[in-house]
Order: C-alpha cells, then sequence, then structure tokens
C-alpha cells in the first residue's frame, strides 16, 4: 500500500515538474526571438516600433499629423513598413518618415 502512496505521489511531481519545463521551454524560446530581434536591430540600425507599424497600418488612406525632430508633416498614409511610414502631402509630394524621427502623431 506504501508503495503504491508513494509511486502516486511520484507521478504527480512528475507531471507537475513537466508542465512546468514546458512552460519554461515555451518562455525560452520566446525570449530567445526577441533576443535575436534586438540583436538584429542593432546589428542593422533599424529599429522596429510594433506600436507605429500598427498605427499607421490602421490609417492607411487617411490624413495624419506627424511631428517630427524637424518639423511636422500632414499627408495621407500611404505604406508602412518596419522602419518607417510614407505619406502623400496635400501638394502631391511622397515623404519618407523614419520612425525613429518621429515625436509625435495625430
Amino acid at each position: 500500500m506504501c508503495c503504491i502512496l508513494f509511486g502516486r505521489r511520484l507521478a504527480a511531481k512528475v507531471k507537475a515538474l513537466s508542465r512546468q519545463v514546458e512552460l519554461l521551454s515555451r518562455q525560452t524560446e520566446h525570449l530567445t526571438e526577441r533576443v535575436e530581434s534586438l540583436e538584429d536591430q542593432v546589428r542593422t540600425g533599424l529599429i522596429i516600433i510594433p506600436e507605429l507599424i500598427e498605427y499607421f497600418g490602421a490609417r492607411i488612406g487617411q490624413r495624419v499629423r506627424v511631428g517630427t525632430t524637424f518639423v511636422t508633416l500632414e499627408g495621407v498614409v500611404l505604406a508602412t513598413a518596419d522602419d518607417g511610414v510614407q505619406l502623400r502631402e496635400a501638394s502631391g509630394d511622397l515623404v519618407l518618415i523614419p520612425f525613429t524621427n518621429i515625436t509625435s502623431v495625430q
């Protein structure tokens, strides 16, 4: 009887530890992906800002105002990429704005 109880407890502990190992493995994979992404950004100088990609991606075809380190621009969002956004100003000029230069958006 004692051996059966010990065996059940051991099996329950093994199962709990297996779940913990799975969780830690998923977390390790996620962190490895983040480190690789950051290393790529440092190596290439390309800084990816997901919030801006999302913001401009949802506003393609809409007019926005973008404050940069140099000037405030206004135009229609034509496209977005990992590192910037393309606007068409009222004059018809196309403007590429790197995300690293953006200080505000409306």
